[in-house]
């Protein structure tokens, strides 16, 4: 009788040993106040695909700090469903400061028009100014598709056509941080990012680039100087993008097609500035001793803004 007791005791104490420390609480520092409860740190939630007939598995983007300041996701897979509608990529809040964030791509319906729109913040006190000197940059694959200076800060919400980059893009990369001084306190709050598909876009009108200034450096080099034109493009309020073509003959929309990409040298990664910023860039010398260099915008659906002028340019002997 007395070892049946003794087992039934032993046999309550462990039942009751997991009810004890179901009841304890973990002491977690917040904002330097201590909370008596316990906090579960969740990853980042699962991509989600909107309208989709089909259901769309995907490992989560689960987004960490590494050595080198890149937050990426990871457990990557090689190939990925096919999104037909719309996936969110990040649905809380994420502050970068000299922090890279990195997404992969989704296999995307090429039949459709992708745009990324992203929901952010910038903050800055940086007295740094210039095109080289952004406090934000989002790169899409290797290219950068759009940048923030130092003075424009303010919550902002912007899209644009991924076609304007790449048809089958890889990769997303967001940085923000300082740039000038390492001591200025400069950051960027990223508040929601996700792929749309559209089939329409509302009308955008961009101005006519005919300040463009050619100054010829030397044989190498050409400095190019204009005004980033006004444009009523909601997704951005600036242009997306540059192009800037050379021929041997005056440039028109007939022969456009047939002038020649010129090379950006400086600065390395360049995107338009606000409307009305002053750009300046420097390019490597056309392969003809004399032309025409013209250049033109684009807006955030992919769209060149009208002709401008042509801008006679000749070599010295």
């Amino acid at each position: 009788m007395k070892s049946i007791l003794i087992l039934s005791l032993v046999l309550m104490g462990l039942v009751e040993i997991p009810l004890f420390n179901d009841l304890k609480t973990k002491e977690i520092m917040v904002g330097g106040e201590v909370k008596g409860e316990e906090i579960t740190i969740q990853r980042l939630s699962e991509p989600t695909v909107q309208n989709n007939a089909s259901s769309f598995i995907s490992p989560s983007p689960c987004l960490s700090s590494t050595p080198t300041s890149i937050i990426q996701s990871t457990d990557t897979p090689k190939t990925f469903p096919l999104i037909t509608e719309e996936m969110i990529l990040l649905d809380q809040e994420k502050k970068l400061k000299d922090e890279k964030l990195e997404f992969f791509f989704p296999e995307l319906d090429q039949s459709k028009t992708w745009y990324l729109r992203v929901v952010f913040e910038l903050n800055s006190v940086e007295d740094v100014l210039g095109f080289d000197s952004p406090g934000f940059t989002i790169h899409v694959d290797d290219r950068l598709a759009y940048q923030r200076s130092v003075f424009e800060t303010g919550v902002e919400t912007i899209s644009f056509n991924l076609a304007a980059f790449s048809n089958t893009p890889q990769t997303l990369s967001i940085w923000s941080g300082n740039t000038g001084d390492e001591f200025k306190d400069t950051f960027a709050i990223i508040k929601k990012i996700k792929l749309i598909s559209k089939n329409t876009h509302h009308f955008i009108e961009t101005e006519v680039i005919n300040d463009l200034l050619v100054t010829v450096d030397s044989d190498e080099y050409f400095t190019l100087e204009w005004s980033s034109p006004k444009t009523n493009d909601v997704n951005l309020e600036k242009p997306l993008a540059y192009e800037i073509r050379y021929l041997s003959e005056q440039i028109t929309s007939e022969n456009w097609s047939q002038a020649q990409l010129a090379e950006v040298f400086l600065p390395q990664n360049f995107s338009p500035q606000a409307a009305g910023s002053k750009e300046i860039v420097l390019v490597k010398k056309p392969a003809i001793a004399r032309g025409y260099l013209v250049i033109r915008s684009i807006d955030s659906a992919g769209i060149l803004s009208p002709l401008g002028e042509s801008v006679l340019f000749k070599v010295k002997d």
